[in-house]
């Protein structure tokens, strides 16, 4: 296994692709929500009125031209910006609306907005009427723009008066020394300069009544519930992935195990086909054609099944690998070794034999307590050695007390030998190793073990206990059988050939129907 089994990039892409509903749902819901809030919403109107801002002339200029320049005009315009929405213009633009509103709620209806390349700025008024609109945001820059006049007015009357103060404490021959008669010169000045005073501030554009409302906004309502949606559906979805702890798919199964998948057994197509289903049959006759091989190059093969953990599919793997192992012409013996929960059962009649446990307790022979099963049908036929291209099944037989020390015994090991001597393909039908240790002393007697995995069931943690289990015991791992790996579609080349009784172009039906895929 790898050591480092964290979710990577391409895995949390391939949860939100498999979460696709969900996360759609979750935009699909938000931007209703988003939609319904705004469509809601009261009507508001914006009425904008643009006012011209310059820098307000220092008095010492008027006297000596040049002077007192700005070395910061841009923070003098945002000192002039901010000025605009104080207390003392809201009183005033109150005063001139005659409204019954307070100075807080209309400061509140106001915003403004500046640009780095002009000194023009945009005053907006938003209110549900839009006549109000418009009277607002005109008030509030008509007060403003007395409120800059006025100020600056006041600045020069101040400077003149204190001219005036100086040349009142002069006597008559002070005065028309030269001094005196440059004091008098600037009182002059300052009282022409306070006259000519605009304030530095003009409106440009009065605001007009708002034919259309600019809120609510339902279509960037929608666009930013669906933008919000789409990332709380991923991030839900991602949660959802972190928390759940299945493999989901055949690359992270391959990946958390680092084991090859020699089969990816699908779900059926149709409920009650079963093992006849024939993408399971093609995909069992993979598994088969390849363990075949096997079999030839280095004898009788002996293979433990097992899982993780319980309702993976096992027994359904056993019976169908050993059918089709059967089909290729191979004799194959499946040993029910999963004393706990024994399931040949549900598959084949198995309560005429002896089982297992009476060839482990002497009472009868291998040979004797086989079942010998039609391939087609799994029906048994007669007990006794198998054929070439038959299946033989050794059921589990009276369950013992004490499962481990039953399988410990050297008599399994003798019964499995015998098993090897009378068949090409031995299968061995355990206990799921992440589960129990029942298992764990035959590791030593098969030549290969296949761990099924089940796909949306098998959980990180119980692989993990199994590959713990197994490699503590050093187990021959051959590789993993995948289950439930998607619906094969049905296609002419997996058509059964029609029966000999059949009429000729008629597909022959299944007469496995009954048995199922089931979760043993």
């Amino acid at each position: 296994m790898n050591s480092n089994d964290t979710a990577s990039l391409l895995e949390y892409l391939r949860a939100v692709r498999q979460r696709w509903r969900f996360v759609m749902l979750i935009a699909a819901i938000t931007t209703g929500v988003a939609l319904a809030i705004s469509l809601s919403a009261e009507e508001r109107y914006d009425a904008s009125v643009e006012l011209l801002l310059r820098g307000q002339e220092p008095i010492n200029a008027v006297l000596q031209p040049g002077a007192g320049i700005s070395n910061n005009p841009e923070r003098d315009l945002n000192t002039d910006v901010q000025l605009i929405k104080v207390a003392g213009t809201a009183h005033a633009a109150r005063r001139k609306l005659g409204i019954d509103r307070s100075t807080d709620a209309l400061l509140a209806q106001v915003e403004t907005e500046t640009t780095n390349t002009s000194n023009i700025v945009t005053l907006t008024a938003r209110d549900p009427d839009p006549v109000l609109a418009s009277r607002v945001a005109n008030a509030f820059a008509e007060a403003y723009v007395e409120f800059r006049v006025t100020s600056a007015r006041e600045r020069y009357a101040q400077a003149a008066e204190l001219a005036q103060q100086q040349l009142l404490q002069l006597s008559p021959a002070e005065r028309r020394t030269p001094q005196g008669l440059e004091l008098q010169a600037s009182q002059r000045e300052l009282q022409i300069a306070a006259a000519l005073q605009t304030g530095g501030a003009e409106i440009v554009r009065r605001a007009s009544v708002p034919t259309s409302a600019s809120r609510p906004r339902p279509k960037l309502s929608g666009a930013v519930g669906l933008f919000l949606g789409l990332l709380l559906g991923i991030g839900l979805a991602l949660a959802r992935e972190l928390v759940d702890r299945r493999l989901k798919n055949e690359d992270a199964v391959e990946a958390f195990f680092d084991l090859p998948i020699l089969a990816a057994i699908p779900r059926a197509a149709r409920r009650g086909r079963g093992l006849e289903d024939p993408g399971q049959r093609e995909a069992y006759g993979l598994l088969a054609a390849n363990l075949r091989l096997s079999a030839m190059t280095r004898g009788s093969r002996v293979l433990m099944v097992t899982s993780s953990g319980p309702a993976e599919g096992k027994t359904s793997v056993t019976f169908g690998v050993a059918r089709a192992c059967a089909r290729l012409g191979l004799k194959v013996i499946a040993i029910e070794a999963d004393l706990r929960h024994p399931s040949f059962a549900r598959f084949t009649e198995v309560s005429s034999s002896p089982g297992l446990a009476g060839v482990l307790d002497g009472s009868t022979m291998v040979a004797k307590a086989l079942i010998r099963l039609d391939v087609d049908t799994l029906q048994g036929t007669k007990n006794g050695a198998v054929g070439g291209g038959e299946v033989a099944v050794l059921p589990a037989g009276a369950l013992p007390d004490n499962t481990q020390q039953v399988l410990s015994d050297p008599g399994i090991g003798r019964t499995i030998e015998v098993a090897r001597s009378m068949a090409d393909v031995v299968l061995i039908d355990t206990a799921p190793v992440g589960t129990v240790n029942d298992a764990v002393a035959l590791t030593s007697l098969v030549d290969g073990v296949l761990m099924v995995v089940r796909l949306n069931q098998t959980t990180k943690e119980a692989g993990r206990r199994a590959l713990r289990v197994m490699n503590n015991v050093d187990a021959p791992l051959d590789g993993l059988v995948v289950t439930d790996a998607g619906a094969a579609e049905t296609s002419v080349y997996y058509a059964t050939a029609p029966g000999p009784h059949d009429a000729p172009g008629t597909p022959r039906q299944s007469v496995g129907a009954r048995v199922e895929s089931r979760r043993d």
